[in-house]
């Protein structure tokens, strides 16, 4: 496969930016946020009405509407001082590039090329990189007539809400028209400044994204009730039975057995294992965050699963999860000043760190897009067939919704060894499915 580079160039608002406007100070939770990007991209059909067009009309509306939505989005056309927690908005203008690609968009879809190569669909194909840019988009025309939208945003300011919210965003904007976007609230700097010390930052990971596979596994809606009634089952006097787990708690916990257990035989017996799930505190606080907030606002909860000779089982897993999960919502919920926040968020820094240091534990790293809007982004043209991650440069998890039936997809990035075993775990085999047994499933409308 080949992508072409053919326009690049960069997209400022279209009208500037107030004066008031252009220093916008970063949330203390922004200031321990990894100096990456996160990147993701969607994917539309080809249209016939289009494909034998010598000038598709699609690409001229994408660039407009992005200037255009870049007024109300304006810290995205700007760039980060690093040394001073700001994001300029003097809108030097977001990277806009245009590709051609000599694939055919469903290859993609059904899994039938390396995941690495979705990473020369967005801006910037390793997302552990760090320039001041905030935004990036490049909009890939395949040779059928297809078309796919890579966004790469910078995780200094924007989480998975602050992402999906922008490219739906835009969607409108080219859809319906600018007037009709949901904007964000650009507040959480004056509400969560970043005035306190950050003694430990959430840890960047070394490179590895050469070395790395990443695979897709999804679960039908059909296997996650099938194992919601395992769970249950097995679960006896656990609390199971009066409490149903959800279906995350459910797809996190036999993810996460299955790590503990390939971990389990390389090292010849069990052992310590966090599992480590970033949890969005939108709505779930006293602090008057607006539920619009752009940011970072987001808690890495750390679940612990102690070896001590313990059996390695799913419901317990599920416990744990839950039981963490419930006390970090009601931390939240007790919560009435930013420093409160900041600092259960770096003592979760501080604890991965100390484990890190002694090295006797594993961590896992899982992060959930599950319930997100993103299926809704309507460029005009309908909604995208199907909406991809990329192929990450360290051992994590990533979930998101299928566009059909209630389904999860995981993305998984693992090491050749572990994967190969990973895929091989009991539980893995028989509640997940590949993609193309999945989208034979919704050839019609998935693929064509």
């Amino acid at each position: 496969m080949e992508v072409h580079i053919v326009t690049r160039k960069l997209i400022k608002p279209s009208n500037p930016t107030p004066n008031h406007l252009r220093d916008l100070k970063l949330s203390c939770f922004d200031q321990i946020a990894p100096p990456t990007y996160g990147s993701f991209i969607f994917f539309f059909p080809a249209d016939s009405c289009i494909r034998t067009s010598s000038k598709d009309e699609r690409l001229e509306k994408l660039e407009n509407s992005l200037s255009e939505v870049l007024i109300s989005f304006y810290p995205l056309a700007g760039r980060i001082v690093q040394d001073r927690n700001t994001i300029d908005c003097s809108d030097q203008g977001a990277e806009y590039l245009e590709a051609q690609v000599n694939a055919n968009l469903n290859q993609f879809i059904l899994e039938e090329l390396d995941a690495k190569l979705l990473n020369h669909l967005v801006p910037y194909p390793n997302e552990l990189v760090f320039t001041p840019t905030v935004l990036a988009v490049q909009i890939n025309k395949f040779d059928c007539g297809g078309l796919a939208i890579g966004a790469s945003l910078s995780h200094k300011f924007a989480d998975g809400y602050t992402i999906f919210s922008f490219l739906n965003g835009w969607a409108t904007s080219c859809s319906i028209g600018v007037d009709r976007v949901d904007c964000l609230s650009f507040e959480t700097g004056s509400l969560l400044p970043a005035r306190y010390t950050a003694m430990h930052k959430i840890p960047v990971p070394d490179d590895h994204l050469e070395n790395l596979i990443t695979r897709r596994f999804i679960f039908s809606a059909a296997a996650i009730s099938a194992l919601k009634a395992k769970a249950v089952t097995l679960g006896g006097d656990s609390g199971l039975k009066s409490q149903q787990p959800t279906s995350l708690q459910l797809l996190i916990a036999i993810i996460w057995k299955a790590r503990i257990a390939l971990a389990q035989a390389k090292q010849g017996s069990l052992r310590d294992s966090l599992q480590i799930i970033p949890y969005n505190f939108r709505r779930k606080t006293a602090i008057p965050i607006p539920p619009n907030a752009a940011g970072n606002l987001f808690r890495n909860v750390i679940v612990r699963f102690t070896a001590n000779d313990r059996k390695l089982e799913l419901q317990h897993l599920v416990n744990l999860i839950r039981n963490e999960i419930k006390y970090a919502t009601e931390s939240f919920a007790k919560a009435e000043q930013a420093e409160d926040l900041f600092l259960s968020a770096t003592n979760s820094s501080r604890e991965i760190h100390e484990e890190l240091i002694k090295g006797n534990t594993d961590i896992c790293v899982l992060t959930s897009l599950s319930k997100f809007p993103y299926y809704e982004a309507d460029f005009g043209w309908g909604k995208p067939v199907w909406i991809a991650s990329v192929h990450k440069p360290v051992e994590m998890v990533l979930l998101m919704d299928t566009r059909f039936e209630s389904g999860i997809e995981a993305w998984v990035t693992l090491e050749p060894s572990n994967m190969l075993q990973f895929e091989q775990d009991p539980d893995i085999l028989a509640y997940s499915c590949k993609p193309a047994k999945y989208f034979s499933q919704w050839s019609s409308a998935a693929v064509n």
